[in-house]
């Protein structure tokens, strides 16, 4: 006999996906190279702040490409996310473009590094532009000067016809510029030198003000509209660009938030950081 009775589960119904998501691709080889090893606070304060201040009703996700055991162990028995994908390394573009096709299409997407922080209502705010804007391929929440410089020619074109305002100044305030450089360890006066015909290009579009760029460290899209565009790669660093290229070639929104709702940490957690971290956990 080949079969015994019937499967008790056939029945059964499973858990349908949320229409919401947010995810990170986490990656910590160890703790003992200059490097990474500061930088388990780093993914702990960046996962807690997300799940901590997103805003929305969403299933939290977690793709580990092949961290150490230290990680992986507070993945499992204290972050607790709702979907875990355990994988050996790889590489970023392989997990991210496999995290956008395993949804149905309607799906809100967030993805990102794992060294980003979160500030309250982060991923509401960017949903809002999400919905506001036509034709969207990604939003973002982290508004860096130097972003302007890559692969928005669709949101310049747009913005210049559809746009209420359409505007190019300094907007960014000087602290954030300079938070951007400590989290990247450039010096700030190099900062101003090198930026100094660098301009924000700021648009309003029915009463909501963004900014026209996107930042591929931390995004949001719908899983229908990314998926398609995404690829596989071996490189572990370098499909960045590629990426923001091929959204804005399909004719697609690059835009960010105009106000921080996201941040780039680095590879070690500095003090006000750390407080903002330890505050949100009381």
């Amino acid at each position: 006999m080949s079969k015994v009775g019937v499967n008790p589960n056939r029945q059964l119904s499973v858990d349908a996906y949320r229409p919401i998501v947010a995810s990170v691709i986490t990656h910590l080889p160890d703790l003992t190279s200059d490097y990474h090893k500061t930088r388990l606070d780093v993914v702990k304060c960046s996962l807690e702040t997300m799940r901590r201040n997103t805003g929305v009703n969403c299933e939290i996700m977690v793709w580990d490409n092949g961290s150490c055991p230290e990680l992986r162990d507070w993945l499992i028995n204290e972050y607790k996310p709702d979907r875990l994908v355990l994988s050996n390394n790889v590489g970023k573009a392989q997990a991210r473009t496999s995290c956008f096709r395993m949804y149905p299409p309607e799906t809100i997407i967030a993805t990102a590094d794992d060294d980003i922080f979160y500030y309250p209502d982060w991923l509401k705010e960017q949903i809002v532009l999400l919905k506001h804007y036509p034709n969207v391929g990604c939003v973002s929440g982290w508004p860096v000067r130097t972003q302007f410089r890559f692969h928005n020619k669709s949101t310049v074109a747009w913005g210049k016809r559809y746009a209420m305002v359409f505007e190019y100044g300094k907007f960014i305030s000087e602290q954030e510029d300079r938070d951007f450089c400590t989290s990247i360890g450039r010096d700030y006066n190099s900062q101003l030198r090198t930026t100094v015909h660098d301009f924000d290009l700021r648009l309003k579009y029915k009463g909501v003000w963004a900014y026209a760029t996107g930042h591929h460290c931390q995004m949001i899209g719908y899983a229908g509209v990314l998926g398609p565009l995404m690829f596989y790669s071996a490189e572990a660093m370098m499909t960045e660009r590629t990426l923001e290229k091929i959204i804005d070639d399909a004719g697609l929104l690059r835009l960010t938030t105009v106000n921080r709702n996201t941040r780039h940490i680095g590879n070690i957690l500095d003090k006000e950081l750390e407080v903002l971290w330890l505050n949100s956990n009381t």
